[in-house]
């Protein structure tokens, strides 16, 4: 066993004694020896310094049984085992002094551990102010040791001191669904509400690199059923996705706030506009949260604009306002303990279509979803849901109810890799045939009301320690299916493209 797995994978209590560190210009820094082998998960609550604006924890009581060793730091070079036990505690606890007087000698030894190294330089970096650097060398520590509870906690404290809010919570959440002790619980819970009650704007952006086989859902090239063949044949496109997003929440008073965010989400074809589109939605409302709990209520409205699709010219390119949506959308989170999570989402809202020709289809809509979570430990998650979207409109065949379940399992890897698989069914029904049962000129599949089944399979790798300016690439591949008794409108969609986003 090497070195690393010596120190970093189990505890072994041995006696607790400490060590007084004397160079020569700090002879009385005494540094507390916790002599026990690091570990990877909290067995007790460590002592993390927090910051002063956030809420403070209360003081646990050294081992009392200790004994004080006064050695110079040319002695503690001769008794590297000494030194190794006076700097693991240290970066357990994320004890920044005393990083700043043990890592200038332990960079001093013949034999040193990258591992423990790139530690100290996060915890030195943060106290210098380096939050980039810091949280790379974090990153890249976790992306190597997984289940390295305290430099995770650690890391999560760093993202919030950036400002990077919603990427703390996250790694707060992972924390939360270890086997911690209930005091290293209430702490995290105390950041999760200091996250919570800033006030701060919240900017989130992101693209997707597409190549597209089939952007117009077609049915497979040669369909032919009765005779009759379908008008549309599948086409290929080339370009990106993006989307923009602005959130600002402002807190009122005992858990309530009131929240703005303006999404906008597009796609870009530069070999085939007629494709292309745009969305913009804006909402207003607010609700009510804790570290466990949160409600909320958000009335908005939405723009979509369209160069056409099939319907446009062959080199169409302008955008054209297609429909509009007002509405608004309910949505509650809970934790059911500190492993499992609830989420309900409700959503109502009344689409209007801007061409005359689409005007049949104008009508209300509704959306529910339940998900539920399972977090195991911090590196993984399981969640399964289900979901129910109902679309009405005058012309009852462009009516439908969708009903859906979702299976998803996220995993975070050794050597940094990182996945997300979800599987996706569910089945769509028509509410009126589109042709009547007396119609001459037309398949008897149009004279049926219409059913789909409907296949989706999404697979996302990326490699955690791979990023920049705190965007990470990840590669996704999506498949997705449909059976219809309407056999123009069975298609398959087989794709991988290239994903990056940030929060800030």
């Amino acid at each position: 066993m090497n070195k690393k797995q010596h120190f970093l994978t189990f505890f072994i209590t041995l006696t607790c004694y400490g060590v007084s560190i004397a160079p020569t210009v700090l002879a009385q820094q005494v540094v507390n020896v916790d002599n026990q082998r690091p570990d990877e998960h909290f067995h007790k609550a460590s002592q993390v310094q927090l910051q002063s604006h956030l809420p403070n924890k209360s003081r646990h009581d050294q081992t009392p049984q200790t004994q004080n060793i006064s050695l110079t730091a040319e002695q503690l070079l001769q008794r590297p085992d000494l030194l190794l036990r006076a700097l693991i505690p240290v970066l357990r606890n994320n004890d920044m002094r005393g990083v700043e007087i043990l890592l200038p000698i332990y960079e001093k030894l013949p034999e040193k551990d990258p591992f423990l190294l790139k530690w100290a330089n996060a915890i030195l970096a943060k106290k210098q102010g380096k939050l980039t650097k810091s949280i790379r060398l974090y990153r890249e520590l976790i992306a190597e040791q997984p289940r390295l509870q305290p430099a995770r906690l650690q890391l999560a404290i760093a993202l919030m001191h950036n400002h990077e809010y919603e990427t703390a919570k996250e790694q707060f959440n992972r924390l939360r669904a270890e086997n911690l002790p209930p005091q290293l619980i209430q702490i995290i819970d105390r950041y999760i509400h200091s996250i919570h009650e800033q006030d701060s704007w919240h900017f989130y952006s992101g693209a997707n690199y597409l190549r597209e086989n089939n952007v117009n859902n077609a049915p497979p090239k040669g369909t032919k059923v009765g005779g009759f063949t379908p008008s549309n044949e599948p086409e290929s496109a080339e370009g990106i996705s993006y989307f923009f997003g602005i959130n600002k929440t402002w807190s009122i008073k005992d858990g309530f706030f009131a929240e703005f965010n303006t999404d906008i989400n597009g796609k870009y074809y530069w070999n085939n506009h007629k494709y292309d589109e745009l969305s913009l939605r804006i909402g207003l409302g607010g609700g009510y949260r804790n570290a466990k709990t949160e409600i909320k209520l958000i009335p908005y409205m939405e723009q979509f604009w369209y160069v056409g699709g099939e319907n446009a010219e062959q080199h169409a390119k302008t955008l054209h306002r297609y429909s509009k949506t007002g509405g608004a959308s309910l949505d509650l989170g809970y934790w059911l303990s500190q492993n499992w999570k609830i989420s309900t989402e409700f959503e109502y809202g009344e689409q209007r279509y801007l061409s005359p020709e689409r005007k049949k289809s104008n009508g209300n809509l509704y959306s529910l979803s339940n998900t539920v979570m399972y977090f195991p430990n911090s590196q993984q998650y399981w969640f399964v849901g289900a979901d129910f979207y109902r679309k009405n409109a005058h012309w009852k065949a462009n009516a439908f109810d969708r009903r859906g379940v979702r299976l998803g399992w996220g995993q975070e890897w050794p050597k940094g890799i990182s996945t997300r698989l979800q599987l996706n069914y569910a089945k769509r029904s028509y509410h009126m045939p589109s042709a009547p049962k007396n119609a001459i000129f037309a398949p008897s599949f149009f004279k049926i009301a219409q059913k789909n089944k409907e296949y989706g399979l999404n697979f996302t790798v990326w490699h955690r320690s791979i990023h920049w300016r705190g965007i990470t690439p990840k590669i996704t591949w999506s498949y997705q299916k449909t059976d219809s008794n309407n056999p123009f409108s069975s298609y398959d969609r087989n794709r991988v493209y290239l994903s990056v986003s940030k929060s800030f």
